[in-house]
């Protein structure tokens, strides 16, 4: 079956899966839904195994400890599994379709454009820091209290002696571009003995 929800949660889709013997076919633009959340919950309350890519074992098993979960490689030497076990996206459809010739029911998601390694570059400890640092977050702006100075930490760099530091995000108008920074910081390199980080400086309506 294919993930529609309409007025299904993915809760309910697992549900149905597990019953029918089936996998959920996902895409990559069915991202962040909460599918794996759901799916450890669903693994829990029925006493479920858990198939994951073999490099999220480690961080997979550190997050649910109550729960069974074997790496994708892994399941494939072990003599006794259950009869029944659950996917976690980007699980090898060959590891799932050798699992049934040898009468497993398998269910939970198929997503094969994920099988190539886009997965196993995000999820255990060591690669979720390796992709932070190779895609960081644009602006971060951290605030102890509210006399405190902030930390402004821009592509991942934190930007030092800032003299101004403004934003806004206007969500009341029709503007093209609602964002709004203008951070300036001194930087004894630069001609003008300062430097600025500016997008839409002078936000006005069109």
């Amino acid at each position: 079956m294919k993930l529609e929800l309409a007025n299904r949660t993915i809760f309910e889709l697992l549900k149905e899966a597990h019953a029918k013997g089936e996998m959920i076919v996902t895409n990559e633009r069915q991202r962040r839904l909460g599918k794996t959340k759901a799916l450890m919950l669903f693994a829990e309350i029925n006493q479920l195994p858990v198939i994951v890519r073999q490099s999220q074992k480690r961080y997979y098993l550190k997050e649910h400890p109550d729960i069974n979960i074997f790496g994708h490689e892994d399941v494939l030497r072990i003599g006794a599994l259950p009869l029944t076990l659950l996917c976690d996206e980007g699980v090898p459809k060959r590891t799932i379709d050798e699992l049934k010739t040898k009468c497993h029911g398998v269910s939970g998601f198929l997503n094969e454009s994920l099988e190539d390694g886009v997965m196993n570059a995000v999820n255990d400890e060591e690669s979720i820091l390796t992709f932070r640092k190779a895609n960081p977050l644009l602006l971060k702006i951290e605030l102890d209290d509210i006399d405190s100075a902030p930390r402004v930490f821009y592509r991942g760099e934190q930007i030092e002696k800032i003299i101004n530091a403004d934003f806004s995000y206007v969500t009341s108008t029709e503007l093209m571009n609602p964002t709004h920074i203008d951070i300036e910081y001194m930087d004894k390199d630069s001609k003008c003995g300062t430097k600025a980080i500016v997008y839409n400086r002078f936000l006005v309506e069109g």
